[in-house]
C-alpha cells in the first residue's frame, strides 16, 4: 500500500499536482481528483484510472474528499463514507443515521473529523463515523433555535466553523486538545471565578453578530476571516476578534466564487478578487480598500488564482467560457484552447497548472500557465458533471 501510494503521488507530482499535507505520506487516497453530478461521482487517479461511485451528492452539498476517503450526503440526506481499496475499486464503509436529513457537511483533510448539520443540530464524528460531540442549534438563553446553514473546515486553525442565521451567530469548534477554555456571556475577570469555563477542545466559541446574519459563503485556509453578503454589502468577519471588520459595496457580489492572490507589492499579504456581476473587484485584505476594478464581457461566475495568474469563468449558466489575466498589465483574454463550456475549475495545490471540468464532450483538462493543454482525461457521458475537487479539502 505504501509503495503504491508513493508511486501514485509521484505520478501526480510529475503532472504538477501534489496534495497539501501528504508529502511523503502513505495515504491510500494520494492524488485523487473527484468530479460529481446527479448520476454519481468519478474518482480520477494520477494514471487516468477512473472509478465510478453510484452515490450522487444532494443538491447544495459538496462532497468532502479527505486523505482517508470520501464523505458525501446522498440525495436522501444520508451521510455516507467511501474508501479506496487495494485496486481501483472503492467501498462503502459507513452510513451514519440521523433523525433529520443532513444538509451541510465538512471534513478535515486528514479524514479524522467530520462535521454534519442535520435538522437543528450539528454533530462531530470521527473517521469511523462515531459521534464525538453534538450541539443544539440554540442561543445561550434558549430563546432562539435554528439550523446551521454553512460549514467550513479551517485546517490552519484546527477548527470547524458553523453559521447559524436564526441565532445571529457564528461558531468556531476547535479540534485542538490544547484549545483555551471558553467563557460564554459577559465575563469581567474569569481569574476571579466570575464565570464557569467550558472546555475549548470540541467546544463552540460563539461570535454573536446579530440578525440578519450575512450569508457567509467564502472561507480560505490561508486567512482567519469569512465573507458573505448582507443586502447590497459584502461583510467580512474576523474569527479572532469575533466581529465584523469590513463592509464592502459591490453590486451583485458573489463571494463564493472569489479568490485570494498573493500581493505583488507585499508577498506576506493577500488581495481578494471578488466577482461582482460582470466586474471583478480587487481588495487589499489588510486595509480593505479597493485596489482595482476589472470589467469582463459577462457575469463572472468563479475566479481562481494560480501563482500570478487569475482565471475566470465568464458568461451565463449554459455557456460559461474561460478567461485569463496573466498579470495586471496584460489585461484579460479568452483561453482559446478551451472552446467547450466550462463547468468548474480548481487550481493544483502546487505548481502553476489549472484543472478544468469541461461539459461537452465531458472531460477533465489540465492547463499550463498560458492556457495550453497538458493533459486530457475523457469522462463518461452518462450524467451532466457539476463539480470538481482536487485532493484533500484545504
Amino acid at each position: 500500500m505504501q509503495r503504491r501510494a508513493a508511486l501514485t503521488a509521484l505520478a501526480w507530482g510529475c503532472n504538477g499536482i501534489v496534495l497539501p499535507g501528504l508529502a511523503g505520506a502513505a495515504s491510500p487516497l494520494a492524488a485523487q481528483v473527484l468530479v460529481w453530478g446527479p448520476g454519481g461521482c468519478v474518482a480520477v487517479s494520477a494514471d487516468g484510472t477512473q472509478q465510478h461511485l453510484p452515490d450522487a451528492p444532494a443538491a447544495g452539498t459538496r462532497p468532502a474528499l479527505t486523505a482517508l476517503g470520501l464523505w458525501l450526503v446522498d440525495t436522501r440526506g444520508a451521510l455516507r463514507c467511501w474508501e479506496p481499496g487495494a485496486g481501483p475499486a472503492w467501498t462503502l464503509r459507513h452510513t451514519v443515521p440521523f433523525a433529520s436529513p443532513v444538509h451541510a457537511l465538512a471534513a478535515s483533510p486528514d479524514g479524522r473529523w467530520v462535521a454534519a448539520a442535520h435538522g437543528e443540530a450539528l454533530s462531530l464524528l470521527d473517521a469511523a463515523g462515531r459521534p464525538m460531540a453534538s450541539f443544539e442549534g440554540s442561543d445561550l438563553a434558549r430563546t432562539s433555535r435554528g439550523a446551521a446553514t454553512a460549514l467550513f473546515m479551517l485546517p490552519q486553525r484546527r477548527s470547524f466553523v458553523a453559521t447559524w442565521p436564526a441565532l445571529g451567530e457564528v461558531w468556531e469548534i476547535s479540534l485542538d486538545p490544547q484549545a483555551a477554555p471558553i467563557f460564554d456571556g459577559l465575563v469581567h475577570d474569569y481569574r476571579m471565578g466570575e464565570a464557569i469555563a467550558k472546555p475549548g477542545y470540541l467546544g463552540a466559541r460563539r461570535a454573536p453578530l446579530g440578525r440578519p446574519l450575512p450569508g457567509f459563503n467564502f472561507a480560505d485556509a490561508r486567512v482567519p476571516w469569512l465573507a458573505g453578503t448582507l443586502g447590497a454589502e459584502v461583510v467580512v468577519m474576523h474569527l479572532d476578534v469575533r466581529r465584523r471588520i469590513a463592509a464592502l459595496r459591490a453590486d451583485a457580489a458573489h463571494p463564493a466564487g472569489a479568490a485570494l492572490r498573493r500581493s505583488a507589492r507585499d508577498t506576506a499579504a493577500f488581495e481578494w478578487w471578488l466577482p461582482s456581476g460582470p466586474e471583478v473587484q480587487v481588495f487589499d485584505t489588510r486595509r480593505w480598500v479597493r485596489l482595482a476594478t476589472h470589467t469582463l464581457p459577462g457575469p463572472v461566475r468563479q475566479l481562481q488564482a494560480v501563482d500570478a495568474n487569475v482565471w475566470a469563468l465568464v458568461g451565463g449558466r449554459d455557456d460559461p467560457s474561460l478567461w485569463q489575466m496573466a498579470n495586471d498589465a496584460s489585461g484579460w483574454h479568452p483561453v482559446e484552447t478551451v472552446t467547450a463550456p466550462v463547468v468548474a475549475m480548481s487550481s493544483t495545490p502546487q505548481g502553476s497548472d489549472l484543472l478544468v471540468l469541461q461539459r461537452e464532450p465531458p472531460a477533465l483538462l489540465r492547463l499550463n500557465h498560458d492556457g495550453s493543454p497538458k493533459a486530457r482525461w475523457p469522462l463518461p457521458a452518462t450524467t451532466p458533471w457539476q463539480g470538481l475537487s482536487v485532493g484533500p479539502a484545504a
